[in-house]
C-alpha cells in the first residue's frame, strides 16, 4: 500500500494555491479506439501491472516466457493484435477482464507479446504531489485538466465529517476526499470514455496498492461493486462500480 495515501490526509487542513510547481502534464484526452484496441502502432503503453507483466515468445499465455516488463515500464507497439483473438486474464464471479495479446518492444529493442489488458496509454505515477493536493487527484492530472477551482465540504457533526473537498475535471471527471472522525474516504468518478471499468480496476489497484504482496479481489452479487483489498490490511480498500457513463472508485480508510 502506498505509505503516503494516509499521510495525504493532512492535505485536506490546507486548502493552499497550486503555484508551488506545475502540475504534471495530460497525455490523454482521447477516447478509447472503436478497433477494441486503445493503441496504434508505434505507440507507446505502460504497464501497470504492479506484480509486472509477463513477456511471451507466442500471443498465448502458455507460451515461453522471454522476460518480465517491471510495473511503470515503458514499450513501443509493434503490431496490432487480432480484433477476435481476445483472452480472459481474470474472472470474478460475472466479471472477466479481457484483451489481447499484443507485440511491443522494450527498451532494449527486444519484441514479445504481453496481455494489453494491464497496459494504458499513460504512465504510472511515481512523483510525490503537491503538498496540499491528494495523490489521486494529482493522478487524474494525467488523464485531464483540472475545472474551475474545488469546492469545499463544510464539517458536518451529525454525519461525523470533519472537512472536505471536491474537484472536477474537464473531461467530466471528479475528485472528492471526505475527512471523517474515525477514517477518510476518497472518490474518482471517471468518465467511460476516458477509463472503462476494466481499465480502472487495473491501474487504480495498482496504484493504490502498489506495496500490497497479497491483493484480494471480490465481487458483491448484489450490488455488482468489486472489492479490492490487501489482505495485510483489513482496514483500507477499493470498490469499483460502473453507473451509467461513468465508473465510481471509492477508496475507504479505517482508523
Amino acid at each position: 500500500m502506498r505509505q503516503s495515501i494516509l499521510l495525504l490526509l493532512l492535505s485536506v487542513l490546507a486548502f493552499s494555491c497550486r503555484d508551488k510547481k506545475p502540475a504534471p502534464e495530460a497525455v490523454v484526452e482521447q477516447p478509447q479506439k472503436a478497433s477494441t484496441t486503445f493503441y496504434e502502432v508505434n505507440q507507446k503503453v505502460y504497464v501497470h501491472a504492479h506484480f509486472g507483466l509477463s513477456l511471451r515468445k507466442s500471443p498465448d499465455p502458455k507460451a515461453e516466457k522471454v522476460g518480465v516488463a517491471q510495473y511503470g515500464e515503458a514499450l513501443e507497439v509493434v503490431a496490432l493484435p487480432e480484433a477476435d483473438q481476445t483472452y480472459v486474464a481474470e474472472t470474478v464471479d460475472e466479471f472477466q477482464l479481457k484483451g489481447h495479446w499484443v507485440k511491443v518492444k522494450n527498451a532494449d529493442q527486444k519484441e514479445a507479446y504481453v496481455f494489453d489488458g494491464y497496459l494504458a496509454s499513460f504512465p504510472t505515477i511515481e512523483e510525490e504531489p503537491e503538498e496540499d493536493m491528494a495523490l489521486p487527484e494529482w493522478f487524474y492530472l494525467t488523464l485531464s485538466k483540472f475545472k474551475g477551482e474545488r469546492e469545499i465540504t463544510p464539517p458536518n457533526e451529525k454525519e461525523g465529517i470533519v472537512e472536505g473537498y471536491k474537484q472536477a475535471y474537464q473531461d467530466g471527471g471528479e475528485f472528492e476526499l471526505i475527512l471523517y472522525n474515525g477514517g477518510v474516504t476518497q472518490f474518482l468518478r471517471i468518465p467511460t470514455s476516458t477509463l472503462s471499468f476494466s481499465q480502472a480496476l487495473v491501474v487504480l489497484r495498482s496504484f493504490y496498492f502498489s506495496n500490497a504482496k497479497n491483493l484480494k479481489i471480490v465481487r458483491n452479487a448484489k450490488t455488482k461493486k468489486i472489492k479490492v483489498n490487501d489482505t495485510d490490511n483489513p482496514y483500507e480498500w477499493l470498490e469499483f462500480e460502473e453507473k451509467g457513463d461513468k465508473v465510481i472508485v471509492g477508496f475507504y480508510s479505517a482508523d
